[in-house]
């Protein structure tokens, strides 16, 4: 090994050795005075396209922007923050240029228009260095205006020289620095636990870094003077000296970028909600795992949160995500190691485990989800009961790739809900069918209106006094061209998923609506249409100019339009559905809830709804004259009803005994198949014209 430089050489040769590095500096640098370039160098030359000897006296401004020189303002440009970020054209036209921030700064001569300026590619790519033979303290300067840390290290591995850049990255000052070894803040991770670091020469760092990784995301662990380590890009350029050899060494602080690669990593892969990996990260990890044993078994366990909108709907989305939360962390409580649990989206869930015993996993899995269920959450000083329902699939029974492992797992769970909800079903082929089929039916019914593959039926309403003809309420129906009569409660859940509930709803007013006015117009002029209003139809922020425009068009007065809206649809934003009743009620309609009895039913909310009437879900009338609970409840509610003024109607009415019942209790209004069947247009025609007779 040679014999290090003496420090009176150190110091004869600083001028050169500054020089040399500011040459092979992989950073453009230009001195300029007043418009014109006193310095440049290789990196400059390159970037510009034109020889540094050349660049030397040439105009900056023609240079820089071509099209518009007088818009180079370096004074302006010094105090520029942000920098600001100019495209350098090419002057040798082979290229574009490149696409650069600017620093501009007074240069250290104490005269008014010299600067130095310091321009950065954004792009790839790296600059071909070219010679300059200037020297001076103005060199000095020049370095510590580059932004990286930039060290001049003899073949020896200690530091000759290091501008303000590196003092700052690496935490020391400049004159204890000088003479000091630079292999503890270059690579204190190659010797960890070693009492002493061995002498250790720049060539044994060049075969550790062979290329630069300046810009291309590669980084490797450094460390300060202070010993707190760092990530940092490298780049290591020898620099020929006369008596000596040296290396100019450029290390860049990625530190800020890796945070913020961090930070843009958990946003894209995990959920911000539950802080638990997402779908795309549940799909990398099982990818991870087939990659690892494609042979072997991947068992998936889907979960959701049985009736999650209705926590939703009564206490609100805040507490509705501290439950989705709370559910998160105790299905994750006491998982093994090698299982994941996700947070695919919604109220669903995932664990994903990789097994030699398929079996006892799906057994130990689903007790993990009955046991998260098993006890009550506390939300917000309320104790909520929910119960879980499950989907398993494996790979590669079930599916073959990981997407369609947690398709063939969330499908399952669908069934288990369809089942009666806080169940588990294993992946099938009949499950596989179900699914098909249901996706058929939603892409059918995407066509019905168009069409005309839909109808509405109208079933009478009658008074419970005198059985005087009321009105009646419009159902839909599909009759489709292959499957026939596909029934309402097959359909209807299908629509509403999938939103086309909406337009379909819209027709299904407007239909009505018309319809209705012809019956007044023939002669019955008193009898009121009920239409039913879906969860998603009343969300729509379109649906009272839809309501206006049905009205109007069919010609049918207000007062003869009554709308039903389930309480679930009530609740999802109380304050909203008062303001849209409001205005309904302002129209002359009528409005009713519609499947009283089975969601919250609170006097609470009852007293603040403009409301005109309460419809008694058809589940309490079957048992009514058999049921002493059913007969019970369907009392309190027509009492709840006159306390608060309004008029109660009983459907699902199919016997005497149920009718005898209403009657005794008070209900004002019925339907069922006791007096009339749900009929065609032409069916109820005849029917008024029985009624008239």
């Amino acid at each position: 090994m040679p014999n290090p430089p003496s420090r009176k050489w150190r110091i004869q040769a600083r001028p050169a050795i500054l020089a040399a590095a500011y040459d092979r500096l992989p950073v453009a640098m230009l001195c300029v005075r007043d418009k014109d370039i006193l310095y440049a160098n290789g990196a400059a030359a390159t970037l510009l396209g034109v020889s540094a000897v050349s660049l030397k006296g040439r105009a900056l401004a023609p240079l820089l922007k071509p099209d518009d020189p007088d818009a180079i303002d370096l004074g302006r440009m010094s105090r520029a923050d942000p920098l600001e970020t100019l495209a350098i054209p090419h002057a040798g036209g082979d290229s574009c240029g490149a696409l650069c921030d600017v620093s501009v700064s007074p240069a250290p001569t104490g005269r008014a228009g010299d600067w130095l300026l310091c321009l950065r590619p954004l792009g790839p790519g790296g600059c071909i260095l070219g010679p300059i033979t200037d020297q001076g303290s103005i060199l000095a300067h020049l370095l510590d205006a580059v932004g990286d840390a930039v060290l001049v290290v003899g073949n020896d591995g200690r530091i000759i020289d290091l501008n303000k850049g590196a003092q700052r990255v690496f935490a020391m000052d400049r004159e204890p620095a000088r003479g000091m070894s630079i292999w503890p803040l270059l690579a204190p991770t190659l010797f960890e636990g070693e009492d002493t670091l061995p002498e250790a020469s720049v060539q044994m760092l060049l075969r550790a870094v062979p290329r630069s990784t300046l810009g291309t995301g590669r980084s490797m662990t450094l460390s300060r003077a202070d010993g707190i380590s760092f990530p940092g890009e490298i780049a290591i350029t020898p620099l020929p000296l006369p008596g000596c050899s040296a290396h100019l060494i450029t290390v860049r602080d990625v530190s800020d970028r890796k945070r913020i690669e961090s930070r843009l990593e958990r946003l894209a892969l995990y959920d911000p909600l539950t802080r638990l990996p997402n779908r795309v990260k549940v799909l990398q990890h099982l990818e991870r795992l087939v990659a690892q044993s494609p042979l072997g078994t991947i068992v998936a366990v889907a979960i959701d949160v049985d009736h999650f909108k209705y926590v939703n709907d009564f206490f609100g989305h805040g507490p509705g995500d501290r439950l989705l939360q709370a559910v998160g962390g105790r299905l994750g409580g006491d998982l093994e190691e090698g299982d994941l649990l996700g947070h695919l989206g919604g109220d669903d869930f995932v664990i994903v485990s990789a097994t030699a015993d398929p079996i006892a996993t799906i057994d130990r899995l689903a007790r993990r989800v009955e046991e998260a269920s098993a006890r009550t959450f506390l939300i917000d000083q309320s104790e909520l009961f929910i119960s879980l329902s499950q989907g398993i699939a494996l790979y590669p029974d079930h599916a073959t790739d990981p997407s369609n492992l947690l398709t063939a797992a969330q499908a399952a769970t669908y069934e288990a809900k369809e089942a009666g909800r806080a169940t588990t079903v294993i992946y099938s082929e009949r499950v596989r069918d179900r699914r098909a089929g249901r996706l058929a039916i939603e892409t059918d019914l995407r066509r019905a209106v168009e069409r005309g593959e839909l109808s509405i039926e109208y079933q009478p309403r009658l008074g419970v006094a005198d059985h005087k003809l009321l009105g009646m309420e419009a159902l839909l129906r599909w009759d489709h061209p292959d499957m026939g009569r596909i029934p309402p409660s097959h359909f209807i859940p299908i629509a509403e998923e999938s939103g086309l509930i909406v337009p379909i709803g819209h027709w299904v007013l407007e239909t009505a609506c018309k319809q209705a006015r012809l019956w007044t117009q023939a002669g019955f002029p008193d009898l009121k249409i009920a239409i039913n209003l879906s969860v998603r139809q009343f969300r729509d922020a379109g649906l009272l100019m839809k309501v206006v425009e049905a009205i109007n068009t069919s010609g049918l007065p207000a007062a003869n339009l009554e709308l039903e809206i389930t309480e679930s649809g009530l609740m999802s934003d109380l304050d909203r559905a008062i303001d849209l009743l409001q205005d309904l009620k302002q129209l002359g309609i009528t409005i009713a809830i519609d499947d009283f009895g089975t969601g919250y039913s609170s006097l609470s909310y009852l007293k603040r709804l403009p409301i005109d009437l309460l419809k008694i879900d058809r589940s309490f009338i079957a048992g009514l004259s058999e049921n002493a609970d059913d007969r019970a409840i369907c009392q309190a509610i027509v009492s709840m009803a006159a306390s608060l003024e309004l008029e109660t109607v009983a459907e699902g009415v199919e016997t005497e005994g149920q009718f005898e019942c209403l009657r005794q209790i008070g209900c004002h209004e019925v339907q069922g198949f006791f007096f009339a069947r749900p009929l065609t247009v032409d069916e109820f025609s005849d029917y008024l014209a029985q009624r008239r007779i």
